[in-house]
C-alpha cells in the first residue's frame, strides 16, 4: 500500500473545505474564528479510505491571500494536488497563485475539481471546463482529469474518488532508507498524554520508542511514545504519511514555527545556493534583492544574490545564492517559494542545489561552470557523479562514503553506483573519495614540508613521519584524512615522488652530501661516543666538547641522527651508544644470564658485567624491547632480569 498525501489548492470560497468534508465526512475547519468568518485560516487535516484499500492523507489549505504562508507550509509535503475551481467563478487570483506554487514545489500530478456545478447550467459548466483546459495547456497538468462536483448535492463525488484511486499508481514512491524528517505544523497538549505534534513525513521512517531531535534547537533527545496515522494508532510511519506524535521531553514553549523533527542532529544553515524560476506575473529581479523565503513551515527574510545573470525577468530561471536572516534545517533538493519583501505576492520558487555553499563574493566563470553542473545534476536524474565531484571540490579534503551520504542526502547504493562514472576523483580503499585537484594541492604541500625538512637537515637520509605530516597539514584530528594519508603516500612512492626511509618519508631525489669538515666532525663524534666503553654517553659532556670544535647544538643533533641512520649508533628512547659496543655487550650480558637461569638482581648483574650503573639499565631496556630478556620488579628501583627463549636462540647462533 502506498503512503500518499493529497493537498487542496484554489481560491478562497471555491469550496475546498466543503468538498473535503463531503468526501471524507471530516470537517477541516475546527477553529472558532474559521467558523465565524466562514473561511479556512489554518491547515486542515483528514483522510479518505478508498475502495481499493488505499488510505490517502489530505491537507486542506487556506485559499485567502493573507494565508499563503500557511498554504505553502501545507503544500510542501504533498504528493498530488486537488485543484478546486468554482464553476460559477472560474479562474481567480489565488487559483493562479496556488497553481504557480504547486508547480514550483515540483508536484507532478493533479486532479481538477470543478466545484459548485449545481449552481450553473451545463453550458456555463462546459465553458468553465474549456477555460481550465486552455489555461493548463502546455503545462505538466494539461492532461489532468477535470471532474464536475458538488459538495451540496453529492454530484461527481464517486467519480472524484475513482480519479483519486486511478492517480495513486502513477505517483513514484519515495525511498525509505533516508533519514527521518518532518516539519511540524501543529503542537498541542492532550490531557493525560502530554505534548502532541503533527506534520507530514518528508523523508525516511520512524517508529514508536525511537529517539528524535527538535531542530533547530537543543541536542536533547525526545522519545516517541505513540504514533497515529489517519486517526489510528500505528507502530511506525514512513515518508508520504500524515502523522501525529505523542512526544516525551517537549513542551509547547519549546516550539517555534519552522521547526522540524529528525532522527539525526542535522546542521543548520543560513546560506544556500539555489535554482529559481520567476512566475509569469512576477517582476524583474536584479543582482541583489530582498525576498521572503518559505520552505515547509519555515519562513524568513532573505538577501538574494543573482549569480549567472544581471537581471531575471518573469518566467526566466537563474542561479541564486540566498543569505537567510534566520537559521534553518535545509538540505539539497528541498523546494521553496519566494515572495516579495512585503510578503504579499508570490514571485517565484525553486530548488536548493547546495545547502552548505561557500560565500560567492565574485561571479567568476569557474564558479558559474561548477554551479551549472550542480543544477544539471540536481534537476536531471542520473547526474550524481557531478554532484559528488562538486561536493569534493568544495571540501578540498578526502571524504568517506558515510560523510558523502550525509552531505548529499543520498543512499550508499546511489553513491556506490557512481564509482565507475566518477571523473576527476581519486577513490581509495574503504571508499574514501577526494577530488584530484584537491589531492594535487595536498601532494604539493607534502613535498614542500619534506623539502623544507631536508633543507634544515641536509645530512639526514630520513624525512617526516605520518604523524609529523598530519601536524604540519593541521589535520591530526581529521579521522578520514588519517586513514587516507598512508594510501596517498604509497601512491606518491609508486609515482617516485617520495621514498620510505626508517619509517619516515623523504623525497625520492634526496641524497646526503657531506663536506670535508662534516666528514671529519662525524669521525670525531663517532670515536668520542665509542670511547665511553662501559659508561653511558653523557650528552652534556659531548655537547661541551662539540662546542670547542665550533659545532652548534643543531649541527650536533644532525650528526647524531646521521650516525643513527647509518647504523653507527644504537638508539633507545632518545638515548644512544655506539653500535659496536652495544653488539659486544649484548653477547656478554646474554651469556651471563644464560648461566643464571633463575635471573639476576641489578646489583650482582652490574658487578658481573662490569658496566656502569647507568649503562646497564639502558642496555637492559633496549634488549628487553628486542625480546631478548625480561625483568621483574621486586622493590622500588630493584628488579630481577632473566634471559628469554629468544635470547637463548640468539646465543646458539
Amino acid at each position: 500500500m502506498k503512503h500518499l498525501i493529497m493537498g487542496t489548492a484554489g481560491h478562497v470560497d471555491h469550496g475546498k473545505t466543503s468538498l473535503i468534508k463531503a468526501l471524507t465526512n471530516i470537517d477541516c475547519d475546527t477553529h472558532k474564528e474559521e467558523k465565524e468568518r466562514g473561511i479556512t485560516i489554518n491547515l486542515g487535516f483528514s483522510h479518505i479510505d478508498l475502495s481499493s484499500g488505499h488510505s490517502v492523507g489530505i491537507i486542506d489549505v487556506p485559499g485567502h491571500k493573507d494565508f499563503i504562508n500557511t498554504m505553502v507550509g501545507g503544500a510542501c509535503g504533498i504528493d498530488f494536488v486537488l485543484l478546486v475551481i468554482a464553476a460559477d467563478s472560474g479562474l481567480m487570483p489565488q487559483t493562479k497563485e496556488h497553481f504557480n506554487i504547486i508547480r514550483a514545489l515540483k508536484v507532478k500530478k493533479a486532479i481538477i475539481a470543478l466545484n459548485k456545478v449545481d449552481l450553473v447550467d451545463e453550458e456555463i459548466a462546459e465553458l468553465a471546463k474549456l477555460e481550465i483546459m486552455e489555461w493548463l495547456e502546455g503545462t505538466e497538468f494539461e492532461d489532468s482529469p477535470i471532474v464536475g462536483v458538488s459538495s451540496i448535492s453529492g454530484q461527481g463525488l464517486d467519480e472524484l474518488k475513482q480519479e483519486i484511486d486511478h492517480i495513486i499508481p502513477q505517483i513514484e514512491t519515495q525511498k525509505q532508507d533516508q533519514f527521518f524528517r518532518l516539519f511540524i505544523d501543529r503542537i498541542f497538549t492532550v490531557k493525560g498524554m502530554g505534548s502532541v505534534v503533527t506534520g507530514s513525513v518528508l523523508n525516511g521512517e520512524i517508529a514508536v520508542d525511537d529517539e528524535v531531535f527538535l531542530l533547530p534547537g537543543s541536542n536533547d533527545k525526545l522519545r516517541l511514545k505513540s504514533i497515529q496515522r489517519h486517526g489510528k494508532v500505528v507502530d511506525k510511519v514512513i515518508s508520504g504519511d500524515r502523522a501525529a506524535f505523542n512526544l516525551s521531553g517537549i513542551k509547547p514553549d519549546d516550539f517555534e514555527r519552522g521547526m522540524l523533527l529528525s532522527n539525526q542532529e542535522l546542521e543548520t544553515t543560513q546560506m544556500i545556493d539555489t535554482h529559481i524560476t520567476l512566475f509569469e506575473n512576477s517582476v524583474d529581479i536584479g543582482v541583489w534583492s530582498t525576498v521572503v523565503f518559505h520552505s515547509g513551515t519555515f519562513e524568513t527574510q532573505a538577501r538574494m544574490h543573482l549569480l549567472n545573470k544581471d537581471k531575471l525577468r518573469p518566467g526566466e530561471s537563474g542561479i541564486v545564492q540566498l543569505v537567510l536572516e534566520k537559521e534553518s534545517i535545509l538540505i539539497h533538493k528541498d523546494k521553496f517559494i519566494l515572495r516579495n519583501s512585503s510578503g504579499d505576492k508570490s514571485i517565484g520558487g525553486g530548488i536548493i542545489i547546495d545547502a552548505k555553499p561557500l560565500h560567492h563574493r565574485k561571479r567568476t566563470q569557474k564558479l558559474l561552470k561548477e554551479l551549472e553542473l550542480l543544477v544539471d545534476g540536481i534537476l536531471n536524474e542520473g547526474k550524481t557523479a557531478e554532484l559528488i565531484l562538486i561536493e569534493l571540490k568544495k571540501e578540498n579534503l578526502p571524504l568517506s562514503l558515510a560523510l558523502l551520504k550525509d552531505r548529499l542526502k543520498m543512499t550508499e547504493e546511489e553513491l556506490l553506483q557512481e564509482d565507475k562514472n566518477l571523473k576527476g576523483v581519486s577513490l581509495y580503499p574503504n571508499h574514501i573519495y577526494i577530488a584530484e585537484i584537491a589531492e594535487w594541492e595536498i601532494v604539493k604541500k607534502i613535498q614542500a614540508f619534506i623539502s623544507e625538512f631536508h633543507a634544515k637537515n641536509p645530512m639526514l637520509t630520513k624525512g617526516l613521519n605520518e604523524l609529523e605530516l598530519l601536524g604540519k597539514l593541521g589535520l591530526n584530528k581529521n579521522k578520514v584524512f588519517k586513514e587516507y594519508l598512508p594510501h596517498l603516500l604509497q601512491k606518491m612512492e609508486e609515482d617516485q615522488q617520495v621514498k620510505s626511509v626508517f619509517k619516515t618519508w623523504a623525497l625520492s631525489s634526496h641524497k646526503v652530501k657531506l663536506g670535508k669538515k662534516e666528514k671529519e666532525d662525524l669521525e670525531w663524534l663517532e670515536q668520542i661516543i665509542k670511547d665511553y666503553g662501559p659508561q653511558k654517553p653523557i650528552y652534556v659532556d659531548i655537547n661541551q666538547a662539540a662546542y670547542q670544535r665550533k659545532i652548534s647544538k643543531e649541527k650536533l643533533a644532525s650528526y647524531i641522527d646521521y650516525l643513527i641512520q647509518n647504523q653507527k649508533l644504537s638508539q633507545h628512547k632518545g638515548e644512544y651508544a655506539h653500535i659496536v659496543l652495544v653488539g659486544k655487550y649484548r653477547k656478554e650480558l646474554l651469556k651471563i644470564l644464560a648461566n643464571h637461569k633463575e635471573g639476576l638482581f641489578l646489583q650482582p648483574f652490574r658487578q658481573e658485567s662490569g658496566l656502569s650503573k647507568k649503562m646497564l639499565p639502558f642496555l637492559i631496556e633496549m634488549f628487553e624491547a628486542e625480546g631478548l630478556l625480561i625483568t621483574s620488579e621486586y622493590k622500588k628501583e630493584n628488579y630481577k632480569t632473566q634471559i628469554t627463549e629468544l635470547g637463548l636462540r640468539i646465543l646458539s647462533l
